[in-house]
């Protein structure tokens, strides 16, 4: 049997409630992996966890409210790997601009028994069809 994905779950929907509430930066350095790669669009990936803390500690998070939900997980067979796919909504203050997109993030288990994202990435999309339209 495959092992049950909801632990996976949780600690990504808890990344993006620390997103919310601490902003993206802490989020992403405090649920990152030591060997963490962090995709980014246009740019050469992110590689390691130092680094990327580096990185986010240059670049002030204030005006953008990140926020997603994962859609899907899977676990591996050994309970140690997993993903989580889903849905992003990134919200710029200073424009009244939002975006969206679609994340794929894997994930390890720790030692302690916690899940830390080993690789993340995303990408942009059109903004999500009207719910309400759906028939």
């Amino acid at each position: 049997p495959d092992p049950d994905p909801s632990g996976l779950v949780a600690a990504d929907e808890a990344f993006s409630r620390m997103s919310l509430e601490k902003g993206p930066n802490e989020a992403f350095i405090f649920f990152a992996a030591d060997s963490v790669i962090k995709m980014r669009e246009g740019l050469f990936p992110v590689t390691g966890k130092a680094e990327m803390t580096r990185l986010y500690r240059e670049r002030p998070d204030t005006g953008m409210i990140l926020t997603w939900k994962p859609q899907r997980a899977e676990v591996s067979r050994s309970g140690e790997l997993g993903y989580t796919f889903g849905d992003w909504q990134l919200r710029m203050k200073s424009a009244d601009t939002t975006l969206y997109g679609n994340y794929i993030s894997v994930w390890k288990k720790q030692p302690d028994g916690t899940w830390k994202y080993i690789l993340d990435a995303g990408c942009n999309t059109p903004k999500p069809p009207d719910p309400s339209l759906k028939k």
